[in-house]
């Protein structure tokens, strides 16, 4: 497994970044967006792999 770093753009113009752990990179979006939907949060307008990193902690 590898971690990546994805952004998630929302339509109130606020910006949030996870942690995910995924083999590729859109397992990751995949993660990133089960996520946002366990909380709750409807207004994503956009989610982008920003690269992978070392750890969880990166």
């Amino acid at each position: 497994m590898t971690y990546f770093k994805v952004k998630i753009r929302r339509e109130c113009n606020t910006t949030r970044t996870f942690n995910v752990t995924a083999s590729k990179s859109q397992e990751a979006l995949l993660a990133a967006a089960l996520q946002l939907r366990d909380e709750g949060v409807a207004d994503a307008k956009g989610i982008e792999v920003l690269g992978q990193i070392n750890s969880l902690r990166d």
